[in-house]
């Protein structure tokens, strides 16, 4: 995209990652978000924002602003997108608050033993919306990012706690009780759902833990089979498994209109 740009703009206590034609006002207002949110001088660290605006092609400019911070050593993330730098900064402090108390309040009561899912306040919020770019900047279409994570072993009930508490539209990690790859998704007010290559060998969801429907077989595509899937519908990501791997993948869309994919790193 003309004029993108990469810099890392570090405060006393926020990390500013900055890309495209984000403003220094934009900037500055990070540290006014950050300040009346209270999340510096507690147990809060490692305050950690990511902002873009990307504008051309052939839909509107869009914000987005995503903010990760660490409690106890864990994650907790917001992303947020809007017509403003500004106004995406205030969502995703807004959304981040009431996830750091969630988990203050699970460090605080844990027992030995399994966690408890019982009485958890679930977000139960559709999965979001990503609309394609047809025209980018003159440029092809590609998939610009392959992002190999190391997958997690958890149930289905720490997997959705997890996408709850990182603001995740999908989550890949591998299933304790088969070993096997596998791919939680939202399912808005109906909770959770989850694919797999071998879904007959998934454990069942932890009690109280929403579930929308059975575990479902994951696709079994190669990339470019992935890729036309994807483009024959209107949804941001498409989970599938490798032909002949059974390795699960996520290929999803990005705000730039590139694609993404998400595999495990081993």
């Amino acid at each position: 995209m003309p004029g993108f740009r990469t810099a890392v703009v570090s405060d006393e206590d926020v990390d500013i990652l900055v890309r495209g034609p984000v403003t220094t006002q934009d900037i500055a207002y990070v540290r006014h978000a950050v300040a009346g949110a209270r999340l510096t001088g507690t147990g809060v660290s490692h305050i950690r924002f990511k902002l873009a605006e990307y504008r051309g092609g052939d839909r509107e400019p869009v914000a987005v602003a995503q903010l990760n911070v660490e409690l106890s050593s864990r994650m907790v993330r917001a992303q947020a997108s809007a017509g403003t730098v500004a106004e995406a900064i205030d969502r995703a402090v807004a959304a981040l608050v009431p996830r750091v108390a969630r988990l203050e309040r699970r460090l605080t009561h844990a027992e030995a033993g399994p966690p408890s899912f019982t009485g958890e306040a679930w977000d139960l919020r559709t999965a979001r919306t990503i609309p394609p770019v047809i025209k980018i900047g003159g440029k092809a279409r590609r998939v610009a990012r392959h992002k190999a994570c190391p997958p997690a072993a958890q149930n289905l009930g720490a997997a959705a706690l997890t996408m709850d508490l990182r603001d995740y539209d999908f989550h890949l990690f591998v299933e304790g009780a088969s070993g096997q790859d596998a791919v939680a998704t939202r399912a808005g007010a109906a909770g959770y759902r989850v694919g797999a290559d071998r879904p007959d060998l998934l454990e069942s969801a932890p009690d109280g833990v929403p579930v929308a429907d059975a575990p479902a077989r994951l696709p079994s595509l190669t990339l470019p089979e992935a890729v036309r899937a994807l483009d024959a519908s209107a949804a941001a990501f498409l989970p599938f498994t490798g032909v002949g791997s059974g390795r699960a993948a996520v290929l999803y869309r990005r705000f730039d209109g590139h694609l993404g994919l998400l595999t495990p790193m081993w």
